[in-house]
């Protein structure tokens, strides 16, 4: 009997590391790469693939912050895939446009999968990597022209406006730009003064738009290309007492804009929504490793909602008060369009 004892033991240790090592064969491993944590977007976009990771009981995963360094990025990549083999894949805000062909090779290489958010080297078309699962963004230039869109119905369709660009070289900045050039088009009353490079920042679209001020007593209506220069605007306004007279629009949706909007010192903003983009981001590329799927069109641009006085709370509530609920296995879910490759949509 003791002799039985000590065999019906030892199976049951051996068949409870059978299973404890089937799991593990069945773990995978998903690299989330960030600039950083400290913005609030990034943080966003971070949150949004846990919240896909957290979907699936077979999947774990690892924050790491490249700080827009490339060589820390690359590292990071190397050495995650050297830790998990071909049971990684990534999703990636990659650090900067130069080095998203170094991110594609290194996974092609390793046979690893991968999803790419917003910047890509010029002639970078996934269609050529095996691993290349999709590159995701919202669109910029649709975001461009909703945005000037709005600010050009509030004035009644005619009037002065000037325009705060973002970084030159930044295909963001150079899209959006587009769209609001695409809507000026439209409306054939609508008078641009000036535009000038704010670079994204705050302090700059401040400045510049105390400039026209000074400038120009009937200014209608302020494009910017992000929130935070649209909130250096609405300051300059505000010390003028111009605010409400003038109307301004941000791109991006962070907190400050929700509230902006909210407030009713903002027309309009876009939320981008860092949560869908890394989530479903995820997803893409989790079908590929997991499941073998593929996609015929991986140049995706996702949706992202124009947010008005109407609707804010809605979305404040869900993006900035708290978390959206996706469902990660509906992959149509956040394509607004899509493309076989880059040069497609160049040409559409």
């Amino acid at each position: 009997m003791k002799k039985f004892l000590v065999l019906m033991l030892a199976l049951a240790m051996m068949l409870s590391l059978f299973t404890a090592a089937s799991a593990q064969d069945d773990k995978w491993y998903l690299g989330i790469m960030v600039h950083g944590l400290e913005n609030e977007f990034w943080a966003q976009e971070a949150n949004g693939a846990i919240l896909f990771a957290e979907s699936k009981e077979n999947v774990e995963y690892q924050v790491m912050v490249t700080d827009g360094d490339d060589n820390k990025e690359n590292q990071a990549i190397r050495d995650f895939i050297a830790k998990h083999g071909q049971r990684a894949f990534f999703i990636t805000d990659v650090a900067s446009t130069a080095n998203s062909v170094n991110f594609a090779e290194i996974c092609e290489e390793a046979g690893v999968y991968f999803t790419m958010l917003w910047q890509h080297a010029e002639g970078l078309e996934p269609k050529d990597f095996k691993h290349f699962v999709a590159h995701m963004s919202p669109d910029d230039f649709v975001s461009g022209y909703n945005t000037a869109k709005y600010l050009f119905d509030l004035i009644g369709g005619k009037g002065k406006v000037c325009a705060l660009y973002g970084v030159q070289g930044e295909d963001s900045a150079a899209n959006r730009y587009a769209g609001f050039q695409a809507a000026l088009k439209d409306y054939p009353e609508i008078e641009m003064v000036d535009m000038q490079v704010a670079s994204w920042s705050q302090d700059q679209a401040m400045n510049f738009t105390q400039t026209w001020l000074a400038a120009h007593d009937d200014i209608a209506a302020i494009w910017a290309a992000n929130d935070t220069m649209g909130l250096g605007a609405i300051e300059a306004l505000k010390l003028e007492g111009k605010n409400g007279k003038v109307f301004v629009n941000g791109v991006d949706g962070i907190a400050a804009a929700f509230d902006s909007v909210a407030a009713g010192d903002m027309a309009c903003t876009v939320a981008n929504n860092g949560y869908l983009l890394m989530g479903y981001g995820a997803a893409y590329a989790y079908e590929a490793a997991v499941n073998g799927k593929t996609f015929d069109r991986p140049v995706i641009k996702t949706n992202a909602p124009l947010i008005t006085a109407e609707n804010v709370a809605e979305y404040k509530a869900m993006f900035i008060d708290g978390q959206p609920e996706y469902n990660f296995n509906d992959l149509a879910f956040p394509v607004l369009s899509d493309y076989e490759s880059f040069e497609e949509l160049k040409n559409k």
